[in-house]
């Protein structure tokens, strides 16, 4: 009881804080509209960020982070605004489902089905369904990954670029990272502590994932045998983060594929510093992002 309680109170709270503190700050100059798309057992909301001027603009697709526990449409909606405005793209943020109550891979499949909804929908909301990137931080950065891996079998072609800020990439019960160990203290913005509670959370109750695993293809994108096929990748890094070495390891990885893969680290920042609050290294991010994109 006391989890689901805590778990609520996260749910609660972390958009109203983040809201706070970007209070006066978010973009405007932009259209937003909500919509929703069917789901097996349900529905999930979508919102989509349309800049001014006339289409087909460029997509890009967003997952949210929060440990696929908690985290929504608000609690990245000042990212979204920033990444249409100065990005010139199309913006579509998706609202998968969350564990504990929808575990692994029910996450997943609500991204990879987002990704048939754009196809069927860019042109309606006037976007490029040739032009796709998407994007995520986090825990929305290893559904990215995953989705990106997918969409080779699954939508060949569609994806033309991936941003992954600080992702998941590794389970944290059966790695050993030497930023585990030299940032992964409570002092930081994330935890070792709390990435294992995560992991179990999103986990549990799988049917896809049993005792005694360490990897699958859905979860853990780093340990992929295939590499080949996989878009332009910018990998954003906060140096002071648990997750840096495996972010930095995915897209050495992509090099040695022979995948066009960039990395930004940002000196003195904690995981998180992407969408907190309108801080200057946070504008720094969204400014590189944004230049990576248009290089295409």
């Amino acid at each position: 009881m006391f989890q689901k309680l805590k778990l609520a109170f996260y749910r609660l709270a972390t958009p109203l804080v983040i809201g706070w503190y970007w209070r006066g700050a978010k973009a405007t100059g932009l259209s937003v509209r909500n919509e929703t798309m069917a789901v097996k057992g349900g529905a999930i909301r979508l919102r989509i960020y349309i800049p001014q001027g006339t289409g087909l603009f460029p997509v890009l697709h967003f997952f949210h982070g929060g440990g696929w526990i908690f985290g929504d449409l608000e609690t990245h909606d000042a990212v979204c605004r920033d990444l249409c405005v100065q990005g010139g793209r199309l913006v579509v943020a998706v609202d998968y489902r969350l564990a504990p109550e929808h575990p692994f891979p029910i996450p997943v499949e609500d991204c990879l089905a987002s990704l048939a909804w754009i196809k069927d929908n860019a042109a309606r909301l006037g976007g490029d369904a040739d032009a796709i990137v998407i994007c995520g931080d986090s825990a929305g950065g290893n559904l990215a990954a995953v989705a990106a891996q997918q969409a080779r079998r699954l939508f060949p072609g569609m994806i033309k670029g991936q941003v992954l800020i600080y992702p998941v990439m590794d389970h944290c019960a059966y790695a050993q990272w030497e930023s585990y160990q030299t940032h992964g203290g409570k002092q930081f913005g994330l935890s070792l502590k709390n990435m294992t509670e995560l992991w179990a959370q999103y986990l549990q109750g799988s049917p896809l994932w049993s005792s005694g695993m360490t990897t699958h293809e859905l979860a853990t994108p780093l340990h992929m045998a295939d590499f080949s096929g996989l878009p332009r990748t910018l990998v954003v890094l906060a140096e002071e983060d648990m997750l840096r070495d495996e972010g930095a390891e995915y897209a050495r990885r992509l090099g040695g594929a022979g995948i066009p893969a960039q990395v930004r680290r940002y000196a003195g920042q904690q995981h998180g510093f992407v969408g907190l609050e309108p801080s200057a290294p946070y504008k720094k991010a969204i400014a590189d992002i944004v230049e990576w994109l248009k290089a295409a």
